[in-house]
């Protein structure tokens, strides 16, 4: 009995042994399967990544190139200095080193290693280094073997601000972008186009990126190279842009605020397409630090905006040739139609000036356009009724995007008494039809749609605007012109007008250019109403009156359409119709006269 008993107390023992014994078995075989199974991919990465490194060689991005193949944007080498932190035995000290070797903060660097995309994906600490900071980093390579040295393609702009709003900028894909379609394949970290043409074209620029795998030792010093796969070239683009008359169009505005498109009126290529104040994308090609960024969307002048495609504005009496091929074709009136201007109308009580106090007298459509006769207009107008200005203004193209190749354009407005029903619950009343009569009101339009607008005027139809001419050699088709069917006759009408608008007497003189007969149009956009431009108009330049000027020449054949817009410049034919001069002048290669210091008692200054 009392052997049994011993034996009892030995088998309870035994067991709990055997428990223990299973238990710590158990534990391995967890811990060998959450390592080996769980945890593989993790392991063998890092294990990868300590004997082979993936280093990927940045696919340079396709050329820009005007028409005439003169480089507008090109890529050129940098140094980025690269740290990865997997690699660091004590990443505090490489920190401070590297903080030291650069003359950088240590929350700096820090920072940068915070936004790293990935695990092993080294770091950019400094984009487009200098040679002094790879020389002061090679000097400490022994200190800093987790430092890496790569040279990679970088977006450079040679015209700097010039038609930057028309190029675009580069930059570091956001995580918004990550979550969309179009960027699924692009990695994060990766530049990529941010306006303009870069960011329309952006997946055709990027090319594809190659890879180096490199051994490295057990410090993540480079070995040998294992492997490479070369990158890819983004294709060149072929613009249709003229990279002379661009230069010509920014030296004509001279400091002064607005836009201008030029385009050829049979096929819709775009010229020359500025906006002023401009910006330099090369600030954009490392990503933008913060004070040049606050600085740009601070700005009140808004320097970043395409004043092009996005700035709209009532159009004032450049509105006035849309709406005479309206008149004319609805039989409203005729070329030889004339109106009496006394130098108002006084329409429900309500009194609309002329632009010439005393009145014109009775006049023609040819006249009405020369001297921009309001008062022709405003009958006009109030014959047409605005349900037939809207619909002729759209035929026109107002009120709807161009099409053009570049992001975020705007519609502009055409109103009309459904428009205004919807948007404010009221109705049309017959003032807001004088007004529009003669481009103010609620009617707003864009440079670009102008343009087209005045191709249209210079050969009946309406073009595509469009830059880009040819991809990798191949030309891009872009929809044909379409006809507008407008009568020759009524045609000719309009064109005879504009062109004497350019002529003797006529509002935009100015613009006159030897040996080539240009046809216009001046326009002025009111700001403010004409009682608060009385009072402060002098002191406030703000709520001066833009000043339009619309033109194709020459008269048989034309070969260029063009609209510049001149913020506050108080009028077209003082502010834009120069503007005008100077471009068309380069683009037929001839001298442009100077400006006359004043107004020829023959001619009449146009009002807002």
């Amino acid at each position: 009995m009392r052997i049994y008993e011993d034996l009892r107390a030995v088998q309870d023992r035994l067991v709990v042994a055997q428990r223990l014994v299973l238990g710590l078995m158990l534990a391995l075989l967890a811990a060998f399967w959450h390592l080996q199974v769980l945890k593989n991919r993790y392991f063998l990465e890092l294990a990868e990544s300590n004997r082979i490194r993936n280093v990927p060689l940045v696919a340079p991005r396709g050329l820009l190139l005007d028409r005439g193949g003169n480089l507008l944007v090109e890529n050129r080498a940098s140094f980025n200095i690269l740290l990865t932190p997997e690699h660091a035995e004590d990443l505090d000290v490489t920190v401070a080193r590297l903080a030291e070797a650069l003359q950088l903060d240590e929350a700096a660097v820090r920072e940068r290693l915070a936004t790293r995309p990935a695990r092993f994906r080294p770091a950019v600490i400094r984009a487009d280094a200098s040679f002094a900071d790879v020389a002061a980093l090679e000097a400490r390579r022994l200190e800093l073997p987790e430092t890496g040295v790569e040279v990679v393609p970088l977006r450079a702009y040679p015209m700097r601000s010039a038609a930057a709003h028309a190029l675009g900028r580069v930059g570091e894909v956001s995580e918004r972008q990550l979550e969309q379609e179009a960027f699924a394949m692009v990695a994060p970290g990766t530049f990529i186009g941010q306006a303009g043409l870069e960011a329309r074209y952006n997946a055709e620029l990027m090319g594809r990126d190659g890879v180096r795998r490199v051994v490295v030792n057990s410090r993540g010093a480079e070995v040998a190279e294992a492997e490479r796969t070369p990158p890819v070239d983004g294709p060149p683009l072929t613009l249709t842009l003229d990279a002379s008359l661009q230069a010509a169009l920014e030296r004509a505005f001279a400091g002064r605020r607005g836009s201008a498109a030029a385009l050829d009126p049979e096929t819709g290529e775009i010229l020359a397409l500025g906006s002023l104040p401009s910006y330099d994308p090369n600030a954009f090609a490392t990503g933008v630090d913060t004070a040049t960024w606050r600085a740009l969307i601070g700005d009140p002048m808004r320097p970043l905006m395409n004043r092009v495609i996005q700035g709209q504005y009532s159009p004032g009496s450049t509105f006035k040739p849309i709406e005479a091929m309206g008149a004319l074709a609805e039989g409203v009136i005729t070329p030889q139609t004339n109106i009496y201007c006394p130098g108002y109308l006084s329409i429900y009580n309500t009194v609309f000036r002329c632009n010439r106090p005393e009145g014109h007298g009775s006049i023609d459509l040819r006249r009405a356009l020369a001297v921009s006769c309001n008062v022709f207009f405003y009958q006009t107008g109030v014959r047409l009724e605005i349900e037939r200005i809207a619909r002729w203004s759209r035929r026109f193209g107002l009120g709807s995007a161009t099409g053009i190749d570049l992001p975020a354009e705007a519609a502009g407005l055409v109103p009309s008494p459904e428009w205004k029903q919807r948007v404010f619950r009221t109705p049309w009343y017959a003032g807001e039809t004088v007004s529009v009569a003669i481009g103010q009101g609620q009617l707003n339009v864009t440079p670009m749609q102008m343009a087209r607008a005045t191709a249209a005027l210079a050969v009946g139809k309406l073009v595509q605007p469009h830059l880009v001419k040819a991809i990798a050699g191949r030309p891009v088709e872009w929809p044909a012109a379409q006809d507008l069917g407008f009568a020759p006759e009524h045609l000719e009408a309009v064109r005879a007008g504009m062109c004497d608008v350019v002529g003797p007497g006529g509002t935009g003189w100015r613009a006159r250019v030897p040996g080539v007969e240009v046809c216009g149009k001046t326009g002025s956009a009111q700001v403010v109403n004409r009682a608060r431009l009385q009072r402060d108009g002098a002191e406030n330049e703000l709520i001066r009156p833009h000043g339009w000027f619309i033109a194709f020449a020459p008269r048989e054949r034309p070969r260029i359409a063009l609209a510049v817009l001149v913020e506050n410049s108080g009028s077209g034919a003082e502010g834009a119709a120069p503007v005008a001069r100077e471009i068309l002048a380069h683009f037929f290669r001839v001298a442009a006269p100077p400006a006359p210091p004043a107004v020829p008692a023959t001619a009449t200054a146009e009002a807002p």
